[in-house]
């Protein structure tokens, strides 16, 4: 039970210990106060849920919920627990949590307030949220905020080039995983709520993709629910003035489907933290580029966001293709005496005609190869593909990998002592150019 009285600055006490100074918000039901704690002296928040007329049972599970999950944290980004009790007076009936209080501002007014974020404050603010929300999500059970957006971001402190300290606030969405319900309610900020949330569902990866929003806005300036739309996809890229890397890894972090989106908060800042290791393939798709080399057959296609290299056939007179076909004459010549054409047919004489056709056929496509066959390289904003194309079919090896996950350009020689250019994306190996030896050759002016 609480006793609430006024004192002689005819300011509200709660519980005869919490003197309220100022209402920072209110909605249907609740109110947000700051209070001065008199036994501590130190200013604290005080969160009010009302019974009254627009009360719901609904808003009583969220409340306990956010006070269980507040004291069971503790991390120096995060408002600290501090109390929780019934309110019973003439004036109001309800309940009352009490958290630290944050002196900062919200990143929202200070959006509003005319604040511009760099590309590189937008990166320090990704990382700082991002080690929240790692710290969240590896709670036993997992905690997922489901709410993230720019109100509930606050920043304070900023000095130089620094965005200052962050802290996430606001747990009133919050859901664990363990304790999923069947009742479908649909928490969060339109605009900054990923597909899966609109169905009562939060996974770790909504709060990747709220985060995701949340700095789109600031390297936009437009509210993700005023941004064009493809298949539930948020097209950002014409309106952010931000390196291209940067752009695939925002569009990672917002795919609208959860299985493609970057799958978890460590990940997403492992991911984040690699940009700048791929500079030097940024030098390739940037206007610096040198010009081919006069004579040079490979031919380079850039565009704005993307950079084709389409690398013709070594032709008949290469090493590797006269090889083949000093093989494959005299082995043209033997067909006429294998059993396949004699009276006596077995079946082992037809097995082994077979492994000759095939052995015929693999040194044939490989001459084709040689000749006629191509090689493409292409880079857009999202993924790295590397093509081998003849007559028109063609092999994707190794398969797409996301640019993000590219680690290094790395120049060197093949097993043949010839010049090379190898992409490693991940645990992939794109042998983009390589020497005379093979099928498609390129000459170091050319690597260059």
């Amino acid at each position: 039970m609480t006793n609430q009285r006024s004192a002689d600055s005819n300011q509200e006490i709660l519980l005869e210990r919490y003197q309220v100074q100022q209402e920072l918000g209110k909605k249907a039901g609740r109110r947000t106060l700051l209070a001065r704690d008199l036994q501590t002296q130190e200013l604290v928040v005080v969160k009010i849920l009302s019974f009254g007329n627009e009360f719901e049972w609904n808003d009583l599970k969220l409340f306990e919920r956010e006070a269980e999950t507040l004291k069971a944290l503790s991390h120096p980004a995060i408002p600290r627990y501090l109390d929780y009790f019934e309110l019973d007076s003439p004036n109001s009936r309800g309940f009352a949590l009490v958290q630290s209080y944050i002196p900062a501002q919200s990143l929202e007014a200070q959006l509003k307030a005319g604040r511009s974020f760099s590309e590189e404050e937008v990166k320090e603010l990704a990382k700082a949220i991002l080690e929240i929300i790692k710290y969240l999500h590896g709670r036993q059970p997992p905690v997922i905020h489901r709410d993230i957006k720019p109100s509930n971001i606050l920043l304070t402190n900023r000095s130089g080039n620094s965005v200052g300290e962050v802290y996430l606030v606001d747990f009133g969405s919050v859901q664990t995983i363990a304790r999923r319900s069947s009742t479908i309610i649909v928490m969060g900020t339109y605009g900054y709520v990923p597909p899966e949330q609109f169905n009562g569902k939060a996974i770790p990866g909504s709060d990747i993709y709220s985060l995701g929003a949340t700095l789109i806005y600031l390297v936009t300036g437009q509210h993700p629910a005023d941004l064009p739309q493809t298949d539930l996809r948020i097209e950002f890229e014409q309106v952010a003035n931000i390196n291209p890397n940067f752009s695939s890894w925002l569009r990672r972090m917002t795919e609208p489907i959860a299985s493609q989106r970057l799958t978890s908060a460590e990940v997403a800042l492992q991911v984040l933290n690699k940009l700048e290791n791929i500079s030097q393939l940024q030098s390739i798709q940037s206007n610096s580029i040198p010009k081919k080399p006069p004579g040079s057959k490979v031919i380079l296609n850039r565009g704005a966001k993307s950079l084709e290299i389409i690398i013709p056939p070594a032709g008949l007179f290469t090493r590797r293709t006269l090889m083949n076909l000093i093989l494959f004459i005299p082995i043209i010549l033997l067909i006429p005496t294998l059993p396949i054409f004699s009276e006596s047919l077995n079946i082992l004489s037809l097995v082994f005609f077979i492994i000759f056709l095939s052995f015929i056929i693999v040194l044939l496509i490989s001459i084709f190869i040689g000749v006629l066959g191509k090689k493409k390289v292409y880079i857009n904003h999202d993924k790295i593909f590397l093509i081998y194309e003849l007559f028109g079919i063609k092999r994707l090896h190794p398969s797409p990998s996301y640019k993000q996950n590219i680690l290094r350009l790395e120049r060197g020689k093949d097993t043949y002592n010839q010049p090379s250019l190898t992409i490693w994306a991940g645990t992939k190996k794109y042998d983009i150019l390589t020497g005379e030896f093979y099928f498609f050759p390129v000459t170091p002016p050319e690597l260059d």
